[in-house]
């Protein structure tokens, strides 16, 4: 069996999907799936593992088409059309609505306006927690040595929030208008990135002087997919997601009412604290 063009030569966490044992046509359904969604990698469709994992997830087990949050509505019709070019869906159901992001709609693009990450150097304490959180190695800096994010690289994941111990970094939103061709050509360099990335740390896994500890699911899933010793659910994926998400939610919030006092916010904080205080307690 021939497999599409864009499922060969896959780091080796994808093993696990069995991409080689589907039928073509579910292989190459898969494939365009995932040639349109953003390649942010940022977990938010509870795919820790990246885009390709939630295409296939699409495809083989009938997973909403509506859950990649950066992509918004134009990334949800857009799987919606290739659904049913292929009969996977009846042209007669309702169309789903984009998961919602926290980030107001680009009214030129339709999709959540797009922010990236900057680190506040002069705060930084080099911990280097960020640096593995990030699927594009936009991140660099060393052991107790001031961070540097590539803000032309960053995707605007937001997974470098949750692990930065002093939260020393900030969203800040852009404006720009990619054109048709522009996006796609930096969806294939963020996919590139993100493969380079797996890669280079699925060898870092496997080379025994390394003694630098697994602390990312991302790293302990690849090293799952190494040694076949770790049993990492999707469940406990899906908490690590929802716990940074959270994390990441309850910072902004607090950033906002060490500013200004507002009772509605105070609410909401203390409900978001009160929800990953029960998630974390389940792991």
């Amino acid at each position: 069996m021939q497999r599409a063009t864009r499922l060969t030569t896959l780091p080796i966490l994808f093993d696990t999907l069995g991409l080689d044992d589907l039928p073509t046509d579910e292989q190459a359904m898969i494939a365009r799936i995932d040639a349109c969604l953003p390649q942010t990698q940022c977990g938010l469709c509870e795919h820790p593992d990246g885009c390709l994992p939630y295409a296939s997830a699409i495809v083989m087990d009938n997973e909403p088409y509506n859950k990649c949050v950066p992509g918004g509505q134009p990334v949800t019709d857009a799987i919606r059309q290739i659904l049913l070019d292929d009969n996977k869906v009846d042209n007669d159901e309702e169309p789903l609505t984009a998961a919602p992001s926290q980030w107001p709609v680009d009214p030129s693009t339709h999709r959540p306006t797009e922010v990236r990450a900057v680190i506040r150097e002069d705060e930084c304490i080099g911990c280097t927690k960020c640096i593995p959180a990030c699927p594009v190695d936009a991140i660099v800096g060393t052991g107790k040595h001031m961070h540097t994010i590539f803000t032309d690289l960053c995707t605007g994941c937001e997974l470098c929030i949750a692990p930065c111990p002093v939260d020393c970094i900030d969203l800040v939103a852009i404006d720009r208008q990619p054109t048709p061709t522009e996006r796609v050509q930096e969806q294939n360099d963020l996919r590139q990135r993100y493969h380079t990335h797996l890669n280079r740390v699925a060898a870092q896994l496997a080379d025994t002087r390394n003694a630098k500890p697994v602390i990312s699911m991302v790293e302990a899933k690849l090293n799952n997919a190494a040694t076949r010793t770790l049993d990492i659910s999707e469940a406990d994926a899906k908490n690590t997601i929802a716990a940074a998400t959270l994390r990441s939610k309850i910072k902004k919030l607090q950033k906002q009412l060490s500013v200004r006092p507002n009772p509605k916010k105070q609410d909401e904080l203390s409900a978001l604290q009160t929800e990953l205080a029960k998630l974390t307690q389940s792991q």
